[in-house]
């Protein structure tokens, strides 16, 4: 996978590029907690004033909402609003209508993420983290350079130093996954070793790429989807671009260990399911998933931490989802989202000729 020079990309040029390649892009965003509360309203305004006003590079801003573990939303439909989103939903109120039987609970990121895509009209979903600070609007301004160069890659992956709220070096779990990542997926997705931040929130995605793949409840779902898109891709039509400082508040240890446990499951199922798909191709990966306890013995269990760091163990969510484009309620957008995607191309022909 080749590594983008931030410096080689023509910001200037997205818009032709754009045009050039037939793209829409939506910038989605999935948010929870209240560290979002702090964040969201300024990462949505500063992206929908630089890449939307002065700019059309971002055709839509969509948020979905998800409530936080004590189920408190901190206002974010509110914020996300009043910052210029062009929609903002709860994800309760969404899920269910492409997946359905499921809690709305249940889903978090991985569910507000299907969510976001089932409602973006873009061919380019830019998908984006909700609780970074001291946020710079050239994060999008380089994933969308990249997703509209002249090869309009399917899959572009964002990487970039990243420091604490303290201002420590952050990033813990991502060091450990990329080890987890060699040592069990190498084997079959040579790829994975080239990836430099398998766990950050800043990617583009194809949107019919994304509505192809099955991807993990929980803490899992960055490291799925970028796996599966890496192996569908061959490693080609894929690159990754240096972005700005990532300042995100870190994760104490309880979330860590929730965190990393949702991964390792993740990992041992694309591990059984490359393994799997040698000698049956029509094996399902969600069918792996769901299996899981067959095939693994022992290794789903509550997580029981020292006292004074949980009250409760933690159960880890575990599963695959099946492809968004298998859901008959997406397969029925897929008229208005075509006629949303011309019209807001021949848009951006009619903006670009009156500012010649």
């Amino acid at each position: 996978m080749r590594t983008l020079d931030p410096i080689t990309l023509g910001l200037d040029a997205i818009e032709a590029g754009k045009l050039a390649n037939g793209i829409t892009l939506s910038l989605l965003i999935p948010a929870r907690g209240p560290e979002a509360a702090r964040t969201l309203g300024n990462i949505v305004a500063l992206n929908r004033q630089h890449w939307m006003l002065e700019r059309p590079v971002l055709d839509e801003i969509g948020v979905v909402v998800d409530p936080s573990s004590d189920g408190d939303e901190h206002d974010l439909v509110r914020i996300a609003t009043e910052a210029g989103a062009s929609w903002v939903v709860r994800g309760r109120s969404v899920i269910e209508r492409h997946m359905k039987h499921e809690s709305p609970s249940y889903g978090g990121k991985a569910g507000a993420m299907r969510s976001l895509a089932y409602l973006a009209f873009g061919d380019r979903f830019v998908f984006h983290d909700a609780d970074l600070e001291h946020y710079d609007p050239l994060t999008v301004g380089l994933l969308a350079a990249a997703a509209t160069i002249d090869s309009a890659p399917l899959f572009v992956n964002g990487s970039s130093q990243r420091v604490t709220g303290d201002g420590r070096p952050g990033g813990r779990t991502t060091e450990m996954l990329r080890s987890l990542l060699s040592k069990q997926l190498a084997h079959y997705v040579p790829a994975v070793t080239t990836i430099q931040q398998p766990l950050i929130g800043e990617f583009v995605v194809d949107a019919d790429l994304f509505g192809s793949l099955a991807f993990s409840r929980g803490y899992g779902v960055e490291t799925s989807l970028k796996v599966l898109a890496l192996d569908f891709l061959g490693g080609t039509e894929c690159v990754q671009v240096t972005l700005p400082v990532k300042y995100q508040v870190g994760q104490d240890y309880r979330d860590l260990v929730k965190q990393f446990h949702e991964i390792s499951f993740t990992v041992d199922v694309l591990e059984a399911y490359f393994s799997r798909r040698r000698i049956d191709s029509q094996v399902a990966i969600w069918e792996i998933a769901d299996n899981y306890d067959l095939l693994y013995p022992g290794r789903t269990y509550a997580l029981h931490r020292p006292p004074g760091y949980d009250d409760a163990a933690f159960v880890p969510r575990l599963g695959f989802y099946q492809p968004l484009a298998n859901s008959r309620a997406y397969q029925a957008r897929m008229f208005e989202i075509k006629t949303a995607r011309h019209a807001a191309l021949k848009a951006l022909e009619r903006r670009m000729r009156a500012s010649a």
